[in-house]
């Protein structure tokens, strides 16, 4: 764990965020690992699967490890708290179920800072401050910076000692600095008691007694042969008997003392066994609750999509509707150009046309038949029908296919008699199936007609109509 920030590489510039670190490892790791590798490895192991399911649960991420270290990413500092008092809880329980040289306990530190992201990685004094306010913690103890503090008080139920302005290595600023003392779920884990002292008082008791019996015995043997020494053999005797009666009390006062401890371990061992079934019990129905919580939010996300994508459906559906209604309006006022270009055309041929005695007449008038094609800006896309004009006065309309599947283009073509040619289309938009006007000027010449002109929204036309010969 590295505790200078690396400098800045020559290209690019350095992704910095705000993130709560936590800093954990296994108090008296070498010496677990150095008596049995192999029960150390395991226990780990086991923890360790505990630490990365409380971890997801309250979203944080490992970023980094090293033998029994462990770096983890909080978005929250509540849920940086939450998660490492839960964890030293959940371990708690396990070691209750685990032989002595497995046990472990871990010491954590917590700390609020901004960070430098590498990668997957996160460096700098956030996470160096972390790692180095967890080295103050007790075994199963958890410690953290004043600006996690600041963040969490009043939001969990715990109880803080402070520990002041720390110093620490590389740390070029003092760390206000506090040690949790009473966690959500009671105290936190502190070391399993030692043997009983009743037990032991027991015991002691049983060997006093065997021994005040002997003592009497050997006063009364004193007595007796100071006074009947011919009953010498017969006291003895009863020395002896006595002696033997007090070796027997002895042995029994032992054998209670013995099943009075374990009695008393038996005792404490249930009781740490329902103590432990008893906050298994409420790890799994926090557990349960925090999965129907989630439940419940991806229910709502899924109802505030579907209530979303209806109102996207009804909005592109009104838009659908407005731009029908546009084309269509769009459409009339194009019928009506050309209907009133085609009126204003028609009565200045019949000025222009109108011979003595009121008859129209026309230089070009009479019935041609002949094909019309249209000129792209793509000469690949050249497009001809067979166009009919009927001349009368000077004027011929004339329809054809369009260019968009299923409707016709219409023209109006007027000719005067000095062979200036005026066309008037009605068409359509090949983008959007839109009513489109244009107009086109041109001459006609050997049986021929050339116009150019643009459409309405400005696009270029090249027409040539050719008369069958």
């Amino acid at each position: 764990m590295a505790d200078e920030t690396p400098a800045a590489p020559e290209s690019g510039t350095l992704e910095r965020r705000l993130a709560t670190i936590l800093s954990a490892d296994v108090a008296g790791y070498s010496r677990l690992m150095g008596e049995n590798e192999e029960a150390t490895v395991q226990a780990l192991r086991g923890h360790r699967a505990v630490f990365d399911a409380l971890l997801k649960q309250h979203h944080g991420r490992v970023f980094n490890t090293a033998g029994d270290a462990i770096l983890a990413e909080f978005p929250s500092a509540v849920e940086a708290v939450r998660c490492a008092t839960e964890i030293q809880s959940a371990i708690h329980t396990r070691n209750a179920h685990l032989p002595p040289q497995q046990k472990m306990l871990f010491r954590m530190g917590i700390n609020l800072g901004d960070v430098v992201v590498q990668g997957g990685d996160l460096l700098g004094d956030g996470v160096n401050v972390a790692a180095r306010i967890q080295t103050v913690a007790e075994p199963g103890g958890i410690c953290i910076s004043g600006s996690v503090y600041d963040q969490i008080q009043n939001k969990l139920s715990l109880q803080f000692k402070p520990l002041g302005d720390q110093s620490f290595k590389n740390i070029g600023q003092r760390v206000r600095t506090f040690v949790i003392t009473q966690a959500e779920g009671g105290t936190l884990p502190s070391a399993l008691r030692g043997p009983s002292r009743k037990s032991m008082s027991m015991i002691a008791g049983g060997a006093l007694l065997a021994l005040a019996v002997a003592a009497g015995g050997y006063w009364l043997y004193r007595q007796n042969e100071a006074k009947q020494l011919q009953e010498q053999e017969s006291l003895s005797a009863q020395l002896a008997a006595q002696k033997q009666a007090a070796e027997e009390a002895r042995r029994k006062a032992e054998e209670l003392g013995q099943r009075a401890a374990e009695a008393e371990s038996k005792a404490e061992r249930e009781r740490l066994v329902a103590e432990a079934a008893k906050r298994e019990a409420t790890l799994q129905a926090q557990l349960q609750s925090a999965e129907e919580a989630r439940r419940r939010a991806e229910a709502d996300r899924k109802r505030i999509d579907e209530d979303r994508q209806r109102a996207e459906e009804a909005r592109r559906s009104a838009e659908a509707r407005a731009e029908a209604e546009k084309r269509e309006a769009e459409q009339r006022a194009a019928q009506a150009d050309a209907e009133k270009t085609k009126r204003t055309a028609v009565a200045a041929a019949g000025k222009t046309a109108t011979a003595p005695g009121g008859a129209t007449t026309g230089k070009f008038d009479g019935k041609y038949e002949g094909q019309f094609c249209n000129f792209p800006n793509n000469p690949d896309r050249k497009l001809c029908w067979k166009l009919v004009l009927s001349f009368q006065g000077g004027v011929a309309e004339a329809t054809w296919p369009s260019r968009v599947k299923g409707k016709y283009s219409s023209g109006r073509f007027d000719i005067a008699p000095a062979g200036t040619v005026r066309v008037t289309l009605s068409g359509w938009n090949v983008q959007d199936e839109s009513p489109l006007a244009g107009s086109l000027d041109g001459r006609i010449a050997d049986n021929r007609i050339d116009v150019r002109g643009r459409w309405a929204n400005g696009a270029p036309i090249n027409g040539q109509w050719t008369r069958a010969e």
